[in-house]
């Protein structure tokens, strides 16, 4: 099986991508993905330190934390691996994504992201497949209904919203949610069409 690289990305922070990168991996070993690899390119760690401290067995963690540690990793990846990117660092996010088989990219539901998502979306090379994911989703709100429509009209495919009681917990509540799981495995199953 050849591997593949999904980026989770946002020249945005706090919308979602460390959640939804830890999701992905969780989701892709209960399809039976083997290996699945995260890769926290991120300086913060925050995807790795939450796995190294609340393991999932099948996901192994690599911390590579610059643009080259980055690239390596992802050149080194077997079967399928998920990359946490940093917020704000274009250098780190346009390597990652030049290497991307799929791209995903969190944001929230209201008027303040979507400037930043297009910006992201503009480091995405066209034959690259991409989706926006509406974290922390506040459902049957009028700002989420605004949100949908306002992609629909940018002609950005949606690949999930998944609701605000979704996210990583820590101490004894450090598990993921079942509704999580599913929500991401609809993303993750979106990222994968065309993978052999």
């Amino acid at each position: 099986m050849p591997s593949m690289n999904i980026i989770v990305t946002s020249l945005k922070g706090g919308v979602g991508k460390s959640t939804s990168s830890i999701y992905l991996c969780a989701a892709a070993v209960e399809r039976g993905y083997d290996p699945v690899t995260l890769i926290d390119a991120d300086p913060q760690a925050s995807s790795a330190e939450w796995l190294e401290t609340w393991p999932l067995p099948g996901i192994t963690v690599v911390e590579a934390p610059s643009e080259r540690t980055a690239t390596r990793a992802m050149r080194r990846v077997e079967g399928l691996g998920i990359v946490d990117t940093p917020p704000g660092n274009e250098r780190i996010t346009q390597s990652a994504v030049a290497l991307a088989d799929a791209v995903v990219v969190p944001t929230r539901a209201g008027g303040v992201e979507y400037s930043r998502v297009l910006a992201t979306l503009e480091l995405i090379p066209t034959r690259i497949p991409r989706g926006v994911v509406i974290c922390a989703a506040r459902l049957g709100t009028n700002d989420l209904e605004a949100a949908i429509a306002w992609w629909k009209e940018q002609k950005v495919e949606l690949w999930g919203v998944i609701p605000e009681r979704v996210g990583i917990a820590a101490g004894p509540e450090a598990r993921l949610s079942r509704e999580g799981l599913e929500g991401y495995d609809a993303v993750l199953r979106r990222a994968l069409r065309g993978w052999h």
